[in-house]
């Protein structure tokens, strides 16, 4: 039988052998008594003649309705399990963003050629509303705080308000750039399950914990591919030779199947030399191809931080930060793409 709780309105499920008896809220620790069941012809008291046949007392009478018989908990906990299995599910539904419409879509084909078709992958409205929130909204703010320095040369105390919007606009960029880095893993892991256009995460939250997560494991991927430039250095402590711009270029190279492996796999312990450069030489040709695509978002995202802390050019800061944005997205799709293509060559059992 099923109740409300009179505090708190709880919904509660107990066994109707329990009517009549007292026992605390789950939820509010409220005293309540849970109310008796109508009388009727199944009903332990039956009427017989002038005179009422009692059934003997039933064992249960001393326990309160939190306390579960034994040939009840078989039964009990089946249906507990039952509801809770159902709630995760629909928690997990929902925290996937209905991961179950992305399971069965049938994989798109392109109506363009590969080519032209790849540079419009940003291009649809969950893309542009993140490219556009990431880079204009600290734009904006920039405005703002140009506006409150000119404000300020007439009425002093305006300093306030700018120091605070100057404080906001650092950690506005800082943040968005952080959940850029997380959705740009999603467009891969997206792409590499077949995709041609950004993915949806309207009905996904990242937390803090992930969204950093995502951030250390590119930090880690990027230091792990330059690891032989950055042992050159502290060996001989020159980094104008010939040879460490070349141990650069070597972990340029290795550096986006790197990151491909860590993010399918989901562990770093996977970014190994004997897996990234086996799978680097059995797709070599398309593997090139991949990796014409890096430097663009590699070296804009450097020049927007050059600009960003300009004083006269600032704006052009945000434009490239627009770019690099973009440009990084059609690299997520071009390497989730180039696993989804290689996936029979690569071999990864994933």
């Amino acid at each position: 039988m099923k109740f409300h709780c009179q505090n708190c309105g709880k919904e509660i499920r107990v066994p109707s052998v329990y009517a009549g008896k007292k026992g605390r809220c789950p939820q509010c620790k409220t005293v309540i008594t849970v109310p008796e069941n109508r009388v009727d012809s199944g009903s332990p008291e039956v009427a017989a003649g002038d005179e009422t046949q009692k059934v003997p007392k039933s064992p249960l009478a001393g326990l309160t309705f939190l306390d579960v018989p034994e040939e009840a908990k078989a039964e009990g906990e089946s249906i507990e399990q039952a509801d809770s299995s159902e709630e995760a599910y629909e928690q997990f539904r929902k925290l996937q963003g209905g991961l179950a419409r992305y399971a069965s879509r049938e994989v798109e084909d392109r109506r363009l050629p590969w080519i032209i078709d790849i540079f419009l992958y940003p291009l649809n409205k969950e893309g542009l509303s993140i490219i556009l929130l990431c880079a204009g909204l600290p734009l904006v703010l920039r405005a703002l705080i140009r506006f409150l320095l000119i404000f300020t040369t007439i009425f002093p105390p305006m300093l306030v308000f700018w120091i605070l919007f100057f404080i906001i606009h650092w950690i506005a960029v800082l943040v968005l750039m952080l959940y850029v880095c997380w959705y740009w893993y999603e467009c891969l892991l997206d792409s590499s399950a077949g995709a041609i256009r950004a993915p949806e995460t309207a009905g996904i939250t990242p937390g803090l914990a992930d969204i950093l997560r995502q951030t250390f494991r590119t930090i880690a991927c990027l230091a792990y591919s330059m690891l032989p430039a950055l042992a050159w250095v502290g060996y001989t402590q020159q980094h104008k030779h010939p040879v460490f711009w070349l141990l650069c270029g070597f972990g340029a190279f290795l550096f986006p199947m790197i990151i491909l492996a860590v993010a399918v796999f989901d562990s770093l312990l996977v970014a190994n030399p004997f897996l990234v450069l086996g799978s680097i030489f059995s797709t070599f040709i398309r593997y090139c191809g991949a990796v014409v695509f890096c430097p663009g978002p590699f070296l804009l995202m450097p020049l927007a931080g050059v600009f960003l802390f300009s004083r006269d050019y600032w704006f052009l800061g945000y434009l490239f930060l627009l770019l690099s944005f973009y440009l990084g997205l059609i690299l997520a799709h071009v390497l989730g793409r180039f696993f989804w293509n290689c996936r029979d060559q690569l071999n990864w059992e994933v």
